[in-house]
């Protein structure tokens, strides 16, 4: 008797998508939408729907919208390493082009694009799990219909999923062209510590938060020290704008005492005392939940907001204007502008109302 032939299930189950979107060999579509279209075999159809009706929130309610991952036609043939590989960086991509779409009635974090890989046998109903990442824990003997993976609470379910299509073509040429392009390799490898850094649960540390956004801010400039990573601040968030900022004469403090001073602007300044937060993270100072506040040294700047939300706005921006470095012209123009007016052209993707370091969109008319 021949050996069962099984199949894999490739789901986002809390990623709303509205259509179909491709890359790289893979496409994305809505499971609610798009089943009829891409599945024809009514056996198999039926079984993706008693595999999909497993994620439900926690009172029993299923999923409606999940989204599915296949590679070339629907198959759902089990992914090579390869594809595995690819369906994680397309995971950090999507998360960077839906963070600028984020606003005070939709956001996605992390843990939206999470995937879940299913093995199943068409009309087998029995169905094992497995979970961990350090020691893995097998479990069997459940049947399809008993078995509910539930919604954790602090995953948010936005309406549906936006993202500009501009942004995941060039991320797309980014990751194609990673092994010849370093610049390129250096977009791609920084989106992975961010993915880390934005999950919603509170099992993370700001601590590691701050530690993984500071990697992501290494690896897109290829360079570390607080004097580089001043520069490559203000220089990626206002490329190619007539961006004018003001300079203050700026203590540089080292070993707890003044050493130098350097004329820096506002975005500078930030980049300053967020390195601070590092080293003192990193060389195992004692942290208060006061250092994970913005301050600086000349009181220019009140109220006081997250280090955490302001290297947010400062990464997203900095990987788009990349991204406009590399030629990728059609991505959107934005700066960290301090001085501008919440308003039409500027985002709020913290949800911080009046924040300081406002992203601000550049409209060429």
């Amino acid at each position: 008797m021949p050996r069962p032939k099984f199949k894999t299930l490739i789901i986002v189950p809390y990623l709303p998508l509205e259509g179909v979107i491709e890359f790289s060999g893979l496409k994305l579509w809505s499971f609610q939408k798009n089943l009829d279209q891409f599945v024809k075999d009514e056996p198999l159809k039926d079984h993706l729907k008693k595999l999909t009706s497993c994620y439900q929130f926690y009172r029993g309610h299923v999923l409606q919208n999940p989204t599915i991952i296949s590679v070339g036609r629907a198959d759902f043939s089990n992914p090579s390493r390869k594809t595995i590989a690819k369906i994680e960086a397309l995971k950090n991509i999507l998360l960077l082009a839906s963070v600028l779409e984020n606003n005070s009635w939709s956001f996605t974090t992390s843990d939206n694009f999470e995937v879940f890989y299913q093995r199943f046998n068409v009309g087998d109903d029995n169905i094992s799990t497995s979970g961990g990442s350090i020691h893995r824990i097998l479990a069997g003997g459940y049947k399809l219909g008993d078995i509910a993976f539930t919604k954790p609470e602090h995953v948010n379910i936005p309406l549906r999923f936006s993202a500009k299509g501009s942004i995941i073509r060039a991320l797309e040429d980014c990751l194609i062209n990673s092994s010849t392009v370093p610049a390129k390799s250096q977009v791609i490898q920084a989106l992975n510590p961010f993915f880390n850094a934005y999950r919603n649960s509170h099992e993370h540390s700001l601590q590691s938060r701050i530690l993984l956004l500071i990697m992501t801010f290494e690896l897109l400039f290829g360079e570390t020290g607080r004097p580089q990573f001043r520069t490559n601040i203000q220089r990626y968030s206002t490329l190619g704008s007539s961006l004018t900022m003001p300079t203050h004469n700026y203590p540089i403090v080292n070993y707890g005492r003044v050493t130098s001073h350097e004329q820096l602007t506002l975005n500078q300044i930030w980049a300053e005392e967020f390195y601070k937060l590092r080293h003192k993270i990193i060389h195992g100072d004692t942290v208060y939940s006061d250092d994970f506040i913005f301050s600086d040294l000349l009181s220019l700047v009140t109220p006081r907001e997250p280090h955490f939300a302001i290297s947010v706005n400062f990464f997203v921006v900095c990987v788009i204007n990349k991204l406009r470095d590399l030629g990728f012209t059609n991505v959107p123009r934005l700066v960290i502008n301090p001085n501008a007016r919440a308003g039409l052209f500027t985002k709020n993707i913290s949800g911080i109302k009046n924040e300081t370091f406002k992203l601000e969109e550049i409209i060429t008319l």
